[in-house]
């Protein structure tokens, strides 16, 4: 008996914590086309995300490149500002990785405004950390500092304390000064697609920067 696609994106996101990003691929393909067959529109869009996540960490920037201008053109079809935002962090991050400063400005930039209008503390801080980069590759540092608190403030709502770390070193790095914390109540771990809390296993997961997925909605996470 053929796995059902849940099953193969699961497997996906396993293979990407594990770094297998060829089996990860393969999975998400899979997993693409048997939901495209059953009409989950959605959730092929989830698949085609996870899949362009692990091409990129496989270092394949030109299918890395052709898979999140597809998730772009999905996330218009379906109207989904999460996906478009995801989209333009994965095509920064391309430009970013070939030097190409200029590119990889106005792609983050895109989809940090995307992740601004939903209020969405992930991709906010991926995206204004990814632009931080960008303008600190051409030495528009006031900028970049001004960027990465707001990618800092922006892991500390998702709970994302390692991914702050990242940010702060690099705020640091170039000059800038970290703000004390004020005291506040933890922010629960809430699916950026849905809203959904997750349990106390899977907020100690992302607590370690591991991928998880929403119980209710499938969206992997991490």
């Amino acid at each position: 008996m053929s796995p059902e696609p849940e099953e193969l994106l699961q497997e996906a996101v396993s293979m990407h914590q594990s770094s297998k990003f060829d089996k990860c691929i393969k999975a998400a393909e899979k997993a693409r086309k048997k939901f495209q067959e059953h009409g989950q529109i959605d959730r092929a869009t989830e698949a085609l995300r996870v899949m362009a996540d692990c091409t990129l960490n496989a270092r394949d920037m030109k299918k890395a490149e052709k898979a999140y201008e597809e998730l772009w053109r999905e996330g218009i079809k379906i109207d989904n500002y999460w996906y478009q935002s995801a989209a333009k962090w994965g095509l920064g991050q391309v430009s970013l990785r070939r030097l190409d400063y200029a590119t990889a400005s106005t792609r983050f930039q895109e989809g940090l405004e995307f992740a601004r209008k939903i209020a969405d503390a992930w991709y906010t801080a991926w995206n204004a950390m990814g632009l931080a980069s960008a303008y600190r590759g051409t030495g528009r540092l006031d900028e970049a500092k001004v960027l990465l608190e707001e990618a800092i403030t922006n892991f500390k709502k998702a709970n994302q304390l390692t991914f702050a770390g990242w940010a702060e070193k690099a705020l640091v790095d170039i000059g800038g000064e970290l703000k004390a914390d004020t005291p506040e109540e933890i922010q629960p771990y809430l699916c950026p697609m849905c809203g959904s809390r997750f349990n106390s296993r899977q907020a100690g997961q992302l607590r370690k920067g591991k991928l998880v997925t929403c119980d209710y909605c499938g969206t992997a996470v991490g």
